[in-house]
């Protein structure tokens, strides 16, 4: 199993998907609910929400890597 495939897997893993779910609603609702002075807590949570969703974006990008390369060999 190549990267790519190892990549779509976990996306389409119903656990990984529920917990990125659950970890990114909860980090959003610090960010919007937390205190108005606890702006480093705000960041904080923001910088793991990032972290987050940079993740999920490089699993996409590993996924989406496959279909490119075949468009690519059908354009030469």
């Amino acid at each position: 199993m190549n990267k790519a495939e190892r990549a779509n897997n976990l996306l389409r893993d119903e656990f990984f998907v529920e917990i990125l779910t659950t970890q990114m609603d909860y980090y959003r609702h610090f960010v919007f609910c937390s205190a108005e002075d606890d702006v480093e807590g705000r960041e904080r949570a923001l910088t793991k929400l990032r972290a987050i969703e940079e993740l999920e974006a490089a699993l996409q990008s590993l996924t989406q890597q496959v279909q490119i390369e075949k468009k690519r060999f059908k354009v030469f």
